[in-house]
């Protein structure tokens, strides 16, 4: 039977290859488990045992999990890999707990002032380990590390900086059945709260030193996928609680490298898990033909959700943090016009393996799966390469333009199945998805609204964005610039009717600095920034319509701290901006500036 005469259900069926159906012997191997030297991430401090004398680890309290029936959820895999309803690869089983500051772990006294916590979580038989936290509230200064048992492999410092809006924070996988979670707080810091809500059990992919990925892929460092190194670099491995998928960067229309990161839908991530999303960039083979010994190191965590769309099958979400300049990343570019791509190229992570890249030179096919409308792009057979599953949420990206055309929902392509077809949500159903803004990718990546339908990927790396290399500005100053939209997140306010931009960055007493964060209270004309806790507002903006009085929009603000900051407020219709600026240690003053912005409708 071709695949054109399929029933819904049976292709549905094939289509989980890449969803749920999963093989028990996948994947990332045994040289992670063998390598010699400490791998310490991007480790910018080491945990304060590390360098200081404490307690012997034997001295430290120890929790264990409660066993994990493997045998158990190897029979559940078996079923929900198979079921119709696409869903996320899992690779570990999630076992709720509650440990704190106070009610676990050992506290010792440092010389020379501050305090240690330290408590180490023990699964028995666990490939990896990774933990949520649904309540992480440290003060500047503190910081809290994740190492294995000999210290081999560190995770941290995590701080302040890497809340999520929720409050929550989830790290990446530590390998090995024992994780120490070790807490620093200054002398001077002020209270900490966290609670440990979580321990995700590995039981498969992660430290698997079983069969990995087919023979058939195809390593990304291999001289065939240099002609898309930018777009090998946009791609990457991602992890949502016990879950794992591929996503990618996408580049959108204001140019500001807003983190905006592009899935499948069926990968589960929403406004509930996105929280937990951790991205691992780089996750690829060392040399041509090795299909292993990817590096976990280059990590980040955290996403907000933006928009998601089931009949095509995609999902975009805001990371929480922009990539590490080391990281080398790229932003795809993308063509939502819906033309048929004549051939195409997938680079994805299959089975959630080092990063692979394969090649298909026919013309793809339109085809409805089941949503009453061709809502997805069918590759018939790969020429050479394949995915697995671990690749859902990858683009297609045309092999002439080299953008992104749709993103992998699933199939049953593979080595052992060269002649299996593969199908993909069409971007251009994806841009204008169910019509509102939270189930389209238009107003995400067109935020101007220009009607593009096609753009180039771009390149970080010397190009800072628009507005990142503006100077300070006096309180009095306006600075002149080019028109642009609003784009409200965590960060950043857009207020009477979205027309007035404001942001805010801080400078503390121990020389820290930061962005302030967006607190749910406010309205469109007026919001309160916090620094180092939601429950802590430290400044309250206004921009008040005053045309009517005196041809100016009126700008106040109100601070509650001593704190250092910069508050800029930026007209999108003009582009001119006015920055209003707080010492050091001194009592922020009032502002009320009623010739703020002269441009009047």
């Amino acid at each position: 039977m071709s695949h054109r005469s399929r029933t819904h259900r049976n292709l549905q069926t094939h289509v989980l290859e890449h969803g749920r159906r999963v093989s028990a012997s996948w994947i990332v191997g045994a040289v992670l488990m063998a390598a010699a030297a400490p791998s310490w991430a991007r480790v910018t401090e080491l945990p304060k045992s590390f360098r200081q004398p404490v307690g012997a680890s034997s001295s430290v309290q120890s929790v264990a999990m409660p066993a994990v029936d493997i045998e158990a959820l190897r029979a559940e895999d078996a079923i929900l890999d198979n079921d119709l309803e696409p869903g996320p690869i899992r690779f570990a089983a999630s076992i709720p707990v509650s440990y704190d500051l106070d009610n676990s772990g050992t506290w010792e006294d440092l010389e020379g002032g501050g305090r240690l916590w330290r408590l180490r979580v023990q699964s028995e038989g666990a490939l990896s380990l990774n933990l949520g936290f649904h309540r992480f509230d440290l003060p500047p200064g503190a910081g809290l590390w994740l190492y294995d048992s000999v210290g081999d492999r560190i995770e941290g410092p995590y701080t302040w900086r890497h809340r999520s809006q929720d409050g929550k924070l989830w790290t990446p996988v530590i390998l090995g059945d024992e994780v120490v979670l070790e807490v620093h707080l200054p002398a001077e810091a002020g209270p900490a709260a966290l609670e440990l809500s979580e321990v995700n059990h590995g039981y498969r992919y992660f430290g698997d030193l079983t069969a990995k990925q087919g023979s058939c892929n195809i390593d990304v460092i291999c001289p065939e996928a240099a002609p898309y190194n930018d777009q090998v670099r946009a791609v990457a491995r991602y992890t949502v609680g016990p879950f794992l998928c591929t996503g990618q960067l996408v580049n959108n229309t204001a140019g500001d490298f807003r983190p905006l990161f592009l899935t499948a839908e069926h990968c589960g991530v929403n406004t509930t898990t996105a929280s937990s999303v951790v991205v691992y960039w780089n996750y690829e083979s060392p040399s041509c033909g090795m299909l292993s010994g990817g590096s976990l190191d280059d990590n980040q965590t955290g996403s907000t959700h933006l928009a998601s769309y089931e009949p095509s099958d995609f999902t975009l979400v805001e990371l929480s943090q922009t990539p590490d300049a080391a990281s080398g990343v790229f932003y795809t570019g993308w063509d939502a016009g819906g033309a048929v791509p004549q051939s195409v190229v997938g680079i994805h992570h299959p089975r959630g393996d080092e990063k692979a890249i394969a090649f298909e030179g026919d013309t793809l096919v339109s085809v409805d799966i089941g949503e009453g409308s061709e809502t997805h792009w069918q590759v018939t057979a790969w020429d050479t390469g394949t995915t697995e599953g671990g690749s859902s949420g990858s683009c297609i990206f045309d092999q002439t333009t080299k953008a992104c055309v749709g993103t992998l929902t699933g199939g049953f392509a593979s080595c052992e199945n060269p002649t299996g077809f593969d199908v993909y949500g069409k971007f251009s159903d994806h841009w204008s998805g169910g019509g509102s803004d939270d189930t389209r990718l238009s107003n995400w990546l067109d935020p101007a609204a220009g009607g593009t339908t096609f753009l180039e990927g771009a390149d970080p790396v010397g190009d800072p964005g628009p507005g990142d290399d503006d100077d300070d500005d006096d309180d009095d100053d306006d600075d002149d610039g080019e028109p642009f939209v609003c784009m409200p997140n965590s960060r950043t306010m857009c207020l009477d009717g979205g027309r007035f931009e404001t942001k805010i960055e801080w400078r503390d007493f121990n020389g820290m600095t930061g962005d302030g964060f967006v607190s749910p209270l406010g309205s469109d004309y007026f919001g309160v920034y916090w620094f180092f806790s939601q429950m802590n507002g430290e400044v309250l903006v206004k921009v008040l319509d005053g045309c009517a009085y005196n041809g100016h929009y009126w700008v106040f603000v109100a601070a509650a701290t001593n704190v250092g900051f910069d508050l800029t407020v930026a007209d999108s219709t003009t582009g001119s901006s006015k920055t209003y600026s707080n010492g050091l240690g001194e009592v922020a003053r009032s502002v009320v500036d009623t010739t703020a912005f002269a441009t009047c409708p």
